[in-house]
């Protein structure tokens, strides 16, 4: 009886242990990029801690924050915050959304270095939604990355296709080039720079303040 209970306190420990290494080498800091199309420029910046994730959106010509999503992936919430207005709203997580026809997955050979970051190329097209993304993925511990993409359920492409890769997650893009049928560039999503920093937990609360904005 000694020996099994000993045996298991061991068992115990180890898996305390490997859970404790597994999320002390998860990211933890800033991730700042931007989504080019051919009309326009959006910057964006990721604050991650653990299972919250901050979303900033920075205007493009007035360099001011425009809006802000809270999510915590722990209690599967999510929060918009209207800075001008200081007003905050709870946000439910919309439906999926669904592919047109079949997505193909292939991995390339190619690999790129990216803000520092060893990069696999991946290509998932889409024949008969006439799409096709090239992916440069990036294997740093990102465990949250594939987590907030299925909360967020975001309807657009370069989303929805990283989402039909399957050996990515612990993944992240440091950059992704979505292109049409006939090879033009119609989206970039480009990572222009990436912090491994300790995150004010209080990055992740509604501001004080801040009143709920009621429909």
């Amino acid at each position: 009886m000694k020996k099994t209970l000993l045996k298991f306190i061991s068992v115990v420990v180890a898996l305390v242990g490997f859970t404790f290494s597994a999320n002390a080498q998860s990211f933890e800091g800033v991730i700042e990029f931007k989504k080019i199309t051919p009309s326009d420029t959006t910057n964006y910046v990721y604050y991650v801690k653990g299972n919250h994730v901050r979303i900033d959106e920075i205007g493009s010509k007035s360099r001011n924050l425009e809006g802000t999503f809270l999510v915590d992936m722990d209690a599967k919430t999510m929060k918009s915050l209207n800075h001008d207005r200081k007003l905050y709203m709870d946000q439910p997580t919309p439906a999926a959304p669904t592919v047109k026809g079949t997505c193909s997955v292939k991995k390339g050979q190619n690999v790129k270095n990216l803000q520092g970051y060893k990069c696999q190329e991946y290509i998932v097209s889409n024949a008969e939604e006439g799409i096709s993304i090239t992916y440069w993925v990036a294997d740093g511990k990102f465990s949250f990355f594939d987590k907030l993409l299925r909360q967020l359920n975001r309807k657009d492409k370069s989303s929805v296709y990283y989402l039909q890769m399957t050996d990515v997650k612990n993944s992240f893009p440091m950059l992704s080039v979505q292109t049409d049928n006939s090879g033009k560039e119609t989206v970039r999503l480009e990572v222009t720079k990436i912090t491994k920093k300790d995150v004010d937990p209080t990055m992740f609360d509604v501001p004080k303040g801040y009143n709920k904005f009621e429909k």
